[in-house]
């Protein structure tokens, strides 16, 4: 493998936005595709599904007013974000958004609620005394997934949900915002799907592919009917509506993150400010959109019925520097190299399937879909799944995670793993973390990304990586327009040893 290559097709992955239901997203797929046939492989096809997908208003943007008790608006939220150096011409950057919210207008006190978790509420309630029916509150990231924090505030009674990202669990320590730092600048919000899906995939087709002819739930027995509007704000933004807040004090310390306000949690604002309310505009608007997988398959010799599967999605929120495209251009580079080792008389023992995923980011879509039209082969035939979604991730070694079955494999493989230009084996990295963290040496369970639906539903061996400790935040321009090319040089230069 030549890191050279893979540095130019991430370059190549990286030029446009390339948002689930695009043509950008589109003309990706057809560009993989093309490539992957003239690196040799037997097969390479795209596979389409009518899925429902989530976007802003082009004429209505989303934002938050402050309003006074006129209802004036006497400030709004941004409503985009600064375009990174070299990408000043590119059109079509969706501005920061939460996919799947509920639209409205809706307004009243604000309440701050730390994490939005459910101990979070019930501190408020019981404790505190603080009612948050009929609230607009505001959380910050982090914790546990944003569609638990809207679902934890709808069920508290509140009325919409503000997220944003605090520098205290976003951004590295003694380090400046990007571009002169690799943090997240204070003008950036972090965009996501509010999901609360029994799985993932397609909500209106749940447990069978989206396909033109699937049977169709109503919308509003989905789990994409939420019921409250939500919204991502930048801090500089959240700065601003935190800094008036009234009411009680933050109970204790683990309430307060680094921006300069006292945390207080309302509900509402205090001094001049307080007969002010906040009120919410969102229009954003679900429709349902084909999106593509791009499937290559290269034959075993000995075994062709048995597949082991390679894949990471192309889909992302704005360019995807890190996520998903450093996976997406490993993968890529994979391809050209079996297609070379295959017009050299090369096979692999087992049938080698490679996938492009689309839709990732609106809840594993692309993957989720595929694994569910083609489950009864998977179950019989796959052997295992190898998930490639951020190739550079932390800033200390490898992390594997992986199912049980697999750990004293991928243990002992690391032993033979170099690593970069610091001495001995990957191996003698994990003992320094240990003698550091006094912990036992593990390797951790999966999360969500799309090996889910292949480990949940068919049910055999899966593998992902990425650093096993991170002494600081491993991106935190996180599903930003910032998280592009500029960014992985910047880290290769500045930040990540090498490799």
């Amino acid at each position: 493998m030549k890191a050279e290559s893979i540095k130019q097709f991430l370059y190549n992955f990286t030029q446009q936005p390339h948002l689930a239901g695009t043509e950008e997203n589109l003309h990706l797929a057809e560009q993989i595709q093309a490539n992957w046939k003239a690196f040799g492989l037997d097969s390479v096809q795209l596979t389409p599904y009518e899925v429902l997908l989530s976007y802003p208003n082009e004429t209505s943007p989303n934002y938050i007013s402050f309003i006074d008790e006129r209802g004036q608006e006497i400030f709004n939220t941004s409503l985009s974000e600064p375009v990174p150096a070299g990408y000043d011409t590119v059109e079509d950057i969706v501005p920061p958004y939460s996919a799947f919210s509920a639209r409205g207008e809706p307004e009243g006190d604000l309440v701050y609620v730390n994490y939005g978790r459910i101990e979070d509420f019930h501190r408020l309630e019981r404790e505190m005394g603080i009612n948050c029916s009929g609230k607009i509150v505001i959380v910050r990231y982090g914790k546990i997934f944003r569609g638990n924090k809207v679902k934890n505030a709808y069920l508290a009674g509140a009325k919409g949900l503000i997220l944003y990202s605090d520098p205290a669990d976003s951004c590295a320590p003694g380090v400046q915002p990007y571009p002169d730092g690799w943090n997240l600048p204070g003008g950036g919000a972090q965009r996501g799907n509010v999901l609360l899906l029994d799985g993932a995939g397609d909500p209106l087709t749940p447990g069978y592919p989206a396909k033109e002819y699937a049977y169709r739930l109503k919308e509003a027995q989905s789990a994409a009917n939420l019921n409250i509007p939500v919204h991502p704000i930048g801090y500089h933004d959240a700065e601003k509506l935190l800094k008036e807040m009234g009411g009680a004090p933050a109970p204790d310390d683990s309430w307060k993150g680094q921006l300069s306000v006292p945390y207080n949690v309302g509900p509402g604002f205090t001094g001049t400010s307080s007969k002010r309310k906040i009120r919410m505009h969102i229009y954003s608007f679900k429709q349902v959109r084909r999106i593509y997988n791009v499937i290559g398959i290269l034959r075993g010799e000995t075994e062709p019925d048995r597949y082991v599967i390679l894949g990471g999605h192309r889909d992302s929120w704005v360019f995807g520097g890190i996520d998903p495209q450093s996976g997406a251009a490993v993968v890529h580079e994979v391809v050209r190299i079996f297609g070379k080792l295959k017009q050299e008389g090369w096979r692999p023992r087992r049938t080698v399937i490679f996938a492009s995923w689309d839709a990732e980011e609106f809840g594993l879509m692309g993957s989720t879909e595929w694994a569910e039209e083609n489950v009864k082969i998977l179950q019989e035939r796959a052997v295992a799944y190898i998930n490639a979604d951020s190739s550079i991730e932390g800033n200390y070694t490898l992390r594997v995670d992986c199912t049980p079955s697999m750990h004293s494999l991928v243990y002992n493989l690391t032993k033979k793993v170099k690593y970069g230009q610091m001495c001995g084996k990957v191996t003698d990295q994990y003992r320094i973390v240990l003698e550091k963290n006094s912990e036992q040496f593990s390797i951790r369970f999966l999360g969500a990304s799309d090996l889910s639906p292949n480990l949940f539903h068919p049910g055999f061996f899966q593998l992902g990586r990425e650093p096993l400790a991170k002494t600081v935040e491993a991106h935190p321009c996180i599903w930003s327009p910032w998280r592009s090319l500029n960014l992985v040089v910047f880290l290769q230069m500045f930040h990540y040893p090498a490799r």
